[in-house]
């Protein structure tokens, strides 16, 4: 087969193949995810601050001014990636999560840095800095 007719073919074969995968939920077929979405949860400058008022062993603070935003809500396979855009590290810890999800920790972040994480169980994940635990999100996880 010469190079033309061969590259021809395989032009065809791959149109072919991404029809069949966006087509196959339509066709009964199980639902194929071919990648989720990417959502970024920021530390804000100055957010290792704590509230006025705020005292250790109160309850986490969940407010965009520490995690922003501090209440999100993706799908099953979306990535949160968390940035460090403070002058200072801190964490992105689980402290309750979905029963069979793994509780995650990112260690120290710090500024400038980030965390990936893909979310593959659904549900309710709470999370805070270990070293600033006035600082306290949420992300609803939806199948």
């Amino acid at each position: 087969m010469k190079p033309a007719a061969m590259a021809a073919v395989m032009v065809v074969a791959a149109v072919a193949a991404v029809a069949l995968l966006l087509l196959w939920p339509l066709m009964g077929g199980a639902a194929v995810q071919v990648s989720g979405q990417v959502y970024t949860i920021s530390s804000m400058k100055y957010s290792y601050l704590p509230p006025e008022g705020w005292r250790m062993g109160d309850p986490p603070v969940i407010d965009d001014r520490y995690f922003k935003p501090a209440r999100l809500s993706i799908r099953v396979g979306d990535t949160v990636v968390y940035v460090n855009e403070d002058e200072v590290p801190h964490t992105f810890t689980a402290s309750d999560v979905p029963m069979g999800a793994s509780k995650f920790d990112s260690g120290p972040v710090n500024p400038g840095g980030s965390f990936r994480l893909v979310f593959r169980v659904p549900g309710t994940y709470r999370y805070f800095c270990m070293l600033h635990p006035h600082k306290a999100g949420i992300i609803e996880v939806s199948p």
